[in-house]
């Protein structure tokens, strides 16, 4: 039987009822790490994926939070860190969309989108640093997009917020390098997650036109993210630091 990569690891995961963030929970479970899996007002996905987790036989709870308050984030984390008896692994994968046209945004729209997509990264990441720093190891994943490098029409708030998390994931790997921890960043493109799906469907001419611009002519999977995402905390990557890493079907190659 091969071994667990990630046995006896405590790991919170935000953004876990569906998604990537669900995903990443399952799969970090099927290899061996304990869960606290942080929701926001979907309890029945939170539900689903806290189950899941537990069927694979290890320690699984978790809670809803409203990430648009980002220092509620702290309190994931250290509530997390509570359950499981410490903290080995953060993912900060909590996020949300808004395309539109600069001149339509509101106040409103851009307060929610920097305390959702960019504040909390930085109060989750704050308080599992707290919790690491003092042990010499750990692991924060931040979910980042490749709209934080390249910038699209219609996206200038979307993109802003993930350029903010690829910096926020660098100036990190340098502070807390040299104290033991890794911080590294996954980039995904067009995953067929709920949103993305929608979205497409709604809007098939659109939906033609963004596959057309995948390499590989496909969108990716959730499980593709999750996968590069436990290679990125996996023992034998023991000198990845800083990185941002996309997953987007080659379309970061033109």
């Amino acid at each position: 039987m091969t071994a667990k990569i990630l046995t006896g690891k405590r790991a919170v995961v935000t953004g876990a009822s569906s998604g990537m963030g669900a995903a990443i929970a399952r799969r970090f479970a099927a290899e061996g790490a304990d869960i606290w899996a942080v929701g926001g007002g979907d309890a029945e996905g939170l539900n689903k994926t806290v189950e899941g987790c537990a069927k694979s036989g290890v320690r699984s709870g978790g809670a809803g939070y409203d990430f648009s308050r980002p220092r509620t984030a702290g309190e994931a984390i250290r509530e997390g860190a509570e359950f499981l008896g410490g903290l080995d692994i953060l993912v900060n994968c909590a996020s949300g969309r808004n395309f539109k046209a600069l001149t339509d945004l509101s106040d409103a729209d851009i307060d929610f989108m920097f305390d959702l997509n960019a504040k909390s990264y930085f109060f989750a990441s704050r308080e599992a640093a707290r919790i690491m720093v003092p042990q010499e190891s750990g692991h924060i994943i931040m979910m980042g997009s490749v709209s934080g490098e390249r910038a699209r029409p219609m996206r200038s708030l979307y993109c802003a917020t993930k350029a903010a998390v690829h910096s926020l994931t660098r100036s990190m790997a340098l502070e807390l390098g040299p104290l033991g921890l890794r911080v590294n960043c996954v980039a995904p493109g067009l995953i067929d997650s709920g949103r993305v799906k929608k979205m497409m469907e709604d809007d098939p001419d659109l939906s033609r036109k963004r596959i057309a611009g995948i390499p590989l002519g496909r969108l990716g999977d959730p499980g593709q993210i999750a996968a590069m995402v436990l290679f990125m905390v996996s023992p034998e990557n023991d000198f990845m630091n800083g990185a941002i890493v996309p997953v987007d079907g080659g379309s970061m190659a033109g």
